[in-house]
Order: C-alpha cells, then structure tokens, then sequence
C-alpha cells in the first residue's frame, strides 16, 4: 500500500490525527506499525479505514481521528466502529493482538496509563483500567 503519510509517535501518550487518506502509524518505540487504508466517508462525516496492526487486520474500521500508544507502545487508543456508522472507542493490545471497546466514547485522548484521559472538550471523560475488562482477539 502506498501511504500519503508516515507519523512517529511520541512517547509522552498525546494523540495524533490521521484521516481522509491512507497513514502509517509508527509506535513510540517504532516496533510496531499500524496501516490504515482509507475505506470511505459517511455523509457529512469523517473518513473511516481499515486498519492492518503488525500484519493483522483489526474487525471493523477506525475513524480518521485522534490516535495514541501508550509511552511503552503496547496499547494503541482510536475512534472505531464494528460496521457503518457508530462510534466507539477502541483499546488494542498489540502484543497479544486484543481489543476492548470502551463503554463510553471519547473523541480526543491521550493515555496516561492506566488511564485514556479526554482532552480538550472532552476533558471531563475518561477510562480507568482495572483489569476486570474483557478483551477480544483479533
């Protein structure tokens, strides 16, 4: 695939945006690579894509939207639906290739582990790890 462009995370858990075009996503670390192929737009809404983590592919598609690792690069944070067109927010285990779906949605993170902490106007949201959550393998 050919990508319109490469983003090296930072360490420190802050998102980055990526949308409306074909990314590759670098983890702080740069063990891990994330391909997200553009797939479509809703109308009047952001670009969804179908997202390739370490060479395997994610169910679903992730949003053209914010998009955080944690500073140790295992887990990644994303807008994500499981088909068109709701959203949720989504927390992948790279290593062991598992995901989570939040019970709520959170439009701009940035981890702070063992929190996805809402910034900006979304600052008052957040989700605390605690290791009762249940985890899919993809």
């Amino acid at each position: 695939m050919k990508y319109n462009e490469r983003i090296d995370f930072p360490a420190n858990g802050e998102s980055r945006w990526a949308g409306m075009a074909n990314y590759l996503l670098v983890s702080p670390d740069g063990r891990h690579r994330v391909a997200l192929r553009y797939a479509g737009e809703p109308p009047h809404g952001d670009s969804y894509h179908a997202v390739e983590i370490d060479g395997a592919m994610l169910p679903g598609f992730a949003w053209g939207c914010d998009f955080a690792f944690t500073p140790d690069s295992r887990y990644l944070a994303a807008s994500w639906m499981a088909e068109l067109y709701g959203r949720r927010t989504i927390i992948i285990d790279i290593e062991k290739r598992l995901f989570f779906v939040l019970p709520l949605y959170i439009r701009k993170f940035r981890f702070i582990w063992p929190v996805l902490q809402g910034v900006g106007g979304a600052q008052s949201l957040s989700f605390r790890f605690d290791g009762s959550e249940v985890w899919s393998g993809f």
